[in-house]
């Protein structure tokens, strides 16, 4: 479960009332008003003109009261390296500036591959892309060939799924343009898990309908797992016949 409130979640089944905990967290409307000012999952900056474009994303390690020192690095690896492929970097080193820290730098090949992680139209499909393996570590083949997509004008936009799930997450894409998302629970677990606990999947990417056989199909014949999720909307949050309400009343 999403690890701030673990605990509290453990002990209500009402989605909507985990949904209200969580985003009257501080933290997190603090991370929503980060992504709305700067809708992006790295920081981009370009070095000189007409030379070339940097992004730059990081990541701090999982508790070692949680993990054990490999697992908690291996995750801020995962963190760093997912949020420079969904903003449509190519990895080309990674930092640790302190014993905690990963930065991880990318180059775009052109600006016009700079990707947001918000959603931007009403009506564009949503999808989750690639998987986290066994060993929590992520396929890199899958960020390259996210990357490729996003450099085939293939993907509207893309959002690493970070540690505190994936309802989460769909909130930090839906913020900046105040839109919402009406998705599909996952057959195979349950809700409650499937919007609060780990994701299994990397990332959100939309795309809209002139992008979306393209993308599929290219993921396929790449053998990187895709799954439908559902569609944005105006505002409203829905997971199947569920409302969780407005976008707007999530936002302080």
């Amino acid at each position: 479960m999403v690890e701030i409130y673990e605990q509290q979640i453990a002990r209500l089944d009402d989605l909507t009332e985990i949904s209200a905990l969580l985003s009257e967290d501080p933290n997190f409307q603090k991370s929503l008003q980060k992504y709305i000012n700067n809708p992006y999952d790295a920081d981009v900056e370009r070095v000189a003109k007409g030379v070339f474009t940097l992004a730059v994303s990081k990541a701090e390690s999982p508790s070692l009261d949680r993990y054990d020192a490999t697992i908690a690095v291996t995750k801020a690896n995962n963190e760093a390296l997912s949020k420079l492929a969904c903003t449509g970097a190519r990895y080309l080193t990674t930092k640790n500036s302190d014993d905690r820290r990963i930065n991880a730098l990318g180059q775009f090949m052109s600006k016009k591959y700079v990707t947001p992680m918000s959603f931007d139209c009403k009506g564009d499909t949503i999808y989750l892309v690639g998987s986290i393996e066994e060993d929590e570590a992520v396929c890199q083949e899958s960020l390259n060939v996210l990357v490729k997509a996003i450099e085939n004008d293939m993907v509207t936009s893309a959002h690493y799924i970070s540690s505190n799930g994936l309802f989460l997450s769909l909130l930090e894409s839906c913020a900046p343009n105040r839109l919402g998302f009406d998705i599909t629970g996952d057959a195979e677990i349950e809700d409650k898990e499937f919007l609060f606990g780990q994701s299994k999947y990397i990332a959100i990417v939309t795309v809209n309908d002139a992008q979306e056989n393209d993308f599929v199909d290219f993921l396929f014949n790449n053998s990187i797992p895709v799954t439908l999720l559902g569609h944005v909307t105006k505002g409203e949050l829905r997971l199947d016949e569920l409302s969780f309400g407005q976008i707007d009343e999530f936002i302080e």
